[in-house]
């Protein structure tokens, strides 16, 4: 699977053995979550059997590719008469730090290091992520359908910053709109405020003060069992936290350095006379660099532990 920055452009290529009927091959985007990003649209035809989709920047000046998530896109072709779906996925994500404010403060290794500098900060990502319980990524404009199971407070898998709509049990003939942001008569849904990420909440409620279109006070208390809830807005974090970006260069400059060759496997003390290694009884607990520990403390949701 390719690895794509947020915000930038990606070329999709579909290599068939020749060319559909028609030379027509539709290309459809769709994001992890569920949601249709961009399409069907029309694949351009490169050579015989080969046709490419870019998703690049649009006139508004927002990339198609503005989430971070896994994307699938689906080339639609016919072949004597027959339909066929073909899939290919990318993975878009959002670096915690960039390549030049890395060597800004180590100048000393762009030289050597410099064309390695995507695979080590994916690397201090996915490092970092798993400490942390969490990702530092940006999903605006998404949707999550969550069953209600009558919880009284709805947990989301991510934070969500803005929240534009909520309808309970999308798709079907009763489905009713709970929350709309645009209208004021449907607004009985409130996140739960939180600190950090400016007030982006893992939770959402009925507001205990709802008024129905009767003017009736309403208190609903749960979200109804076996009831799927459409929950639409912006997810994740604005923007990375600063604690999180340095993290991110302490990291990466120990993995270019190769100071954390013992550290990584939690080794703290070796013999040389006798090869005698003693292990660390909390290293799955740790980023591998004490002072990254420290600056991602306030954003660690939960810390691995080994269970034996």
């Amino acid at each position: 699977m390719d690895e794509v920055k947020i915000n930038t452009s990606k070329t999709v290529t579909l290599t068939l053995p020749s060319d559909p009927a028609g030379n027509t091959v539709s290309a459809s985007l769709y994001h992890e979550f569920g949601d249709l990003v961009s399409g069907p649209t029309g694949a351009t035809r490169a050579s015989e059997g080969v046709y490419t989709i870019t998703y690049g920047q649009q006139a508004s000046g927002n990339y198609i590719l503005n989430s971070a998530g896994k994307h699938r896109i689906d080339f639609t072709f016919t072949v004597s008469g027959t339909s066929y779906t073909k899939s290919a996925y990318i993975n878009v994500y959002t670096p915690y730090i960039t390549s030049s404010d890395f060597f800004t403060m180590y100048p000393e290794l762009q030289q050597s290091k410099g064309a390695l500098f995507d695979k080590y900060e994916r690397k201090s990502r996915a490092i970092i992520n798993t400490h942390c319980g969490q990702s530092f990524d940006y999903y605006p404009n998404k949707s999550l359908t969550i069953d209600g199971n009558n919880h009284n407070i709805l947990h989301l898998p991510f934070a969500i910053s803005t929240l534009t709509k909520v309808t309970q049990d999308p798709g079907k003939d009763y489905a009713e709109i709970v929350y709309d942001s645009t209208t004021s008569s449907s607004q009985n849904i409130e996140r739960v405020k939180q600190p950090f990420n400016f007030e982006a909440s893992y939770y959402i409620r009925f507001k205990a003060d709802a008024i129905d279109k009767a003017d009736k006070l309403t208190v609903p208390t749960k979200f109804r069992l076996r009831s799927d809830y459409k929950i639409e807005g912006n997810f994740g974090w604005n923007s990375v936290p600063l604690n999180v970006q340095q993290a991110a260069e302490l990291i990466i400059a120990d993995l270019m350095n190769d100071d954390s060759e013992y550290r990584r496997h939690g080794i703290y003390s070796i013999d040389i006379d006798i090869v005698k290694m003693k292990m660390k009884d909390s290293f799955y607990e740790s980023t591998g660099n004490i002072e990254a520990d420290v600056l991602l403390m306030d954003y660690t949701l939960f810390v691995m532990d080994y269970v034996v």
